[in-house]
């Protein structure tokens, strides 16, 4: 049998639509993949910033409420306390949404600079008063944030 120049041209061209179509369906797997870890990395995101949101709707609760009584000097030194410690609270969640922020990059979140600016910010937290508050916030959303649960 003899094969003849445009059945050769036809053979070829059939592979090259063949390999073609296989990259195709390559890249639509990769893309759905990618729209859901993107999927998952907004609704942490979301998650966060409703942590920050709440923390600071109840710094501004405990401030009203500290602002609207005259309290004996004892009452007044422990909501000032309750007021440093829920400020730490919302400086922390704070310090996780902008790390999460600055680690986002076009593909996904960079988890090696997210952990890189919590370990600074946890440093650079002191390990008394109610400033320490902070260290507990930043472990439990950073957990969150990084999907473990351990």
């Amino acid at each position: 049998m003899t094969v003849t120049g445009d059945e050769t041209l036809r053979q070829e061209s059939i592979d090259i639509l063949r390999q073609t179509q296989a990259k195709l369906e390559e890249a639509q797997a990769e893309a759905a993949s990618l729209r859901v870890l993107l999927a998952i990395r907004t609704h942490q995101h979301s998650q966060a910033w409703r942590a920050r949101q709440l923390c600071a709707a109840e710094l501004e609760a405990v401030r009203s409420a500290a602002a609207a009584r005259t309290v004996p000097r004892e009452a007044d030194q422990a909501s000032t306390e309750a007021i440093a410690r829920a400020e730490a609270r919302t400086d922390a969640v704070q310090t996780v949404l902008g790390a999460v922020l600055a680690s986002l990059r076009f593909w996904a979140l960079d988890r090696r600079r997210f952990q890189a600016l919590i370990v600074q910010a946890s440093r650079a937290t002191p390990d008394e008063g109610s400033a320490a508050e902070r260290h507990a916030v930043l472990l439990a959303e950073t957990r969150r944030v990084l999907g473990r649960t351990e």
